[in-house]
């Protein structure tokens, strides 16, 4: 069984598009699981308007308070049954085909995390084909902006994009620490890379299928203007959880002699941050407000690497 979790957060634009797709799967024996994280619109009316229509199984479970996108993820897991696991983020949707032929990329018991080909809207542009390290240590989604092509069928790469992401359970279940598959001290971004960092470090493989097709939405600004550029002018609250989790996924994963060989990349490339914070001081002081959530990061990284040995 293929258990497909969805966390929502005021999602009526896309919610009801991505619902029909996972309904539309030609792969059946699936469960759907969507946590809604206290949406303010009209997503929970939705999602609840499907409850009698589907023969499969179909859970919603409406969250009072905003848990985060790593803490909803998390219950979803949890109230799942199925040998592998397909998470959606809300602004997506799937080809009828994309369970049953993104499975075939599980066939080696030593795969992980499968991604299938993640194009924009326009059903053109590339999104994501999975996610490699750059020279800075920092996820960088493969063929980003380049046109679909079916050059490359199948390949081995080290993470899967979030929106899209595929997991092997016994996957999940192997790098999970305590009673977390996704790290809730994130709350939202750098959650994919860290998981797939992770599994790395387990000994997992990823591999991306070229010819299972999902779509993803991308803001304008992003396509446009880059992804650094956003960070300028993206709220402070969200500044603060992509620079905290930017070094919570370096303290937990990266080896020192990897960390010393990368380090200066890492300090051009993070500049960027520090302009950020000499624009809203209050960053700063919210990130040294999060001292125990750092404190907590180490003692992660040691259940991490010595579950390595």
């Amino acid at each position: 069984m293929v258990s497909v979790i969805i966390v929502t957060y005021n999602g009526e634009k896309f919610i009801k598009k991505l619902i029909e797709s996972v309904a539309e799967q030609t792969f059946k024996d699936i469960e759907l699981i969507v946590v809604d994280n206290a949406s303010k619109d009209k997503t929970v009316e939705i999602i609840s308007e499907f409850r009698e229509k589907f023969d499969f199984p179909y859970k919603t479970i409406i969250l009072e308070k905003n848990l985060g996108y790593t803490g909803g993820v998390n219950l979803g897991i949890k109230n799942s049954s199925g040998d592998f696991t397909l998470i959606l983020n809300q602004d997506t949707y799937l080809e009828k085909d994309f369970i049953e032929k993104a499975l075939k990329g599980f066939e080696d018991k030593e795969v992980g995390l499968v991604s299938g080909k993640i194009l924009r809207f326009d059903k053109e542009t590339i999104d994501s084909t999975g996610q490699f390290l750059s020279l800075s240590l920092y996820p960088v989604e493969r063929d980003y902006n380049k046109k679909a092509s079916d050059i490359e069928r199948k390949r081995e790469i080290f993470s899967v994009c979030g929106a899209v992401a595929f997991y092997r359970r016994k996957t999940l279940e192997d790098i999970k620490i305590d009673d977390e598959y996704f790290d809730k001290d994130f709350f939202m971004f750098f959650d994919d890379i860290d998981i797939g960092w992770r599994a790395n470090i387990r000994g997992w493989k990823g591999i991306y299928v070229s010819d299972a097709i999902a779509y993803h939405f991308r803001s304008g600004t992003v396509i446009k203007r880059g992804k650094l550029f956003l960070t300028f002018k993206r709220s402070p609250l969200i500044q603060y959880h992509i620079i905290k989790n930017r070094y919570l996924t370096l303290l937990k994963n990266v080896r020192l002699s990897q960390l010393l060989l990368h380090l200066p990349f890492i300090f051009f490339r993070d500049i960027v941050y520090l302009l950020v914070i000499i624009k809203n001081p209050s960053i700063l002081k919210k990130l040294l407000g999060s001292a125990k959530i750092f404190k907590k990061a180490f003692k992660k990284r040691k259940k991490v690497w010595m579950k390595s040995y």
